[in-house]
Formats: C-alpha cells, sequence, structure tokens
C-alpha cells in the first residue's frame, strides 16, 4: 500500500479551505439596506446641521461672575447594523465627539465679549446615542457621556431622553428621529 504524495493532496486542502471560506462567507448578517439606512441617514444629518449651529452661551456663575461656555463643530458617526430579528431589524448607534470650553467674567458683558480658544478646554466629550428601527420609524433607545477632564478621574453617565431633547445648547434635540 502506498502513501499518497503531499503534491496529490494539495488539491483537495485547497479545495475544502475555498469550501470553508465559502461557507464561512454566508455566517456575516446582511448590510444593512434599504429605508432604514436612509432615514438613519437623515437622522445624521439633521444631528450634524443642529451641532453646527450651536452658539456660545453665557450664564450666571455661582460666585457672582459670568460664564460663557461654548462647544466645537462636533464630529457624528453613524452605524448602523441588521440584526436578526424581526421586531428590531437593525439598531443604529450614533457617535458624537466635541470638546466643552468655558471662560469667566466678572460681567455679562465681559463674558460676551471672550473669544474662546483651545486655552479654554474644559473636557472632551463622545456621546454615544442608540437607536432602534422596527422596519417603520427609529426610536432613540438610550445614550451616555463619556467626559475627559484633564487632572480629572474620567466620568461615564447615562443620559436620558429628557437631557437629549431639552431645548438651548446644552440639548441634543436634533439628533433625535422625527
Amino acid at each position: 500500500m502506498t502513501q499518497p504524495t503531499l503534491r496529490s493532496c494539495a488539491p483537495l486542502h485547497l479545495a475544502a479551505a475555498a469550501a470553508m471560506v465559502v461557507g464561512l462567507a454566508g455566517c456575516s448578517k446582511p448590510e444593512a439596506t434599504g429605508p432604514a439606512t436612509t432615514s438613519f441617514d437623515a437622522i445624521t444629518t439633521a444631528c450634524t446641521q443642529f451641532l453646527a449651529a450651536r452658539q456660545p452661551h453665557v450664564l450666571p456663575g455661582a460666585a457672582g461672575d459670568w460664564t460663557l461656555t461654548g462647544y466645537s463643530p462636533a464630529l457624528v458617526q453613524p452605524e448602523v447594523t441588521r440584526t436578526e430579528s424581526t421586531v428590531t431589524p437593525y439598531v443604529g448607534k450614533l457617535v458624537i465627539k466635541d470638546n466643552e470650553a468655558q471662560a469667566h467674567a466678572p460681567t455679562e458683558a465681559a463674558a460676551q465679549a471672550i473669544t474662546l480658544t483651545p486655552a479654554h478646554l474644559l473636557s472632551n466629550r463622545t456621546h454615544t446615542f442608540i437607536y432602534s428601527f422596527d422596519g417603520t420609524q427609529w426610536r432613540w433607545q438610550n445614550g451616555q457621556r463619556l467626559t475627559k477632564i484633564p487632572g480629572q478621574n474620567d466620568r461615564l453617565e447615562a443620559v436620558a431622553l429628557a437631557d437629549v431633547s431639552a431645548a438651548g445648547p446644552r440639548g441634543f434635540a436634533g439628533c433625535l428621529p422625527r
């Protein structure tokens, strides 16, 4: 009885490897397409435009001074994932990165006259918002904010729908599905 040579088995090994790769390709989830991605793109665009329109705001401080707070232009990164669920066939995520800057002045007029610069940087923030798509419309599910302040421990806090939908420069109402 003769042993098969390595050379005669090579085509079998290649065929088995090719079959395995083709089989694994079927394991990946299908790409998110159609109305889910189109409508999530609209949410992303509205969110980006809303955040770009934020203006610095002046509020009275606790020590009798005035605080000017402003935000950098935000980087909005969307992601839509197809699921195996018939109830929620898609989930979406927006990751929003921006910076918060603050300056203080003794009067409201002095605070409004300040031009915020990188020297006024208070924190780097990352907001993560999760959405679900039921086949018809997107719904906001939850969110969190990671805040990095130089010289302090990072803070991770849950963000409620009331925080997101808040009016004014601190809210994210433009990032909610309409």
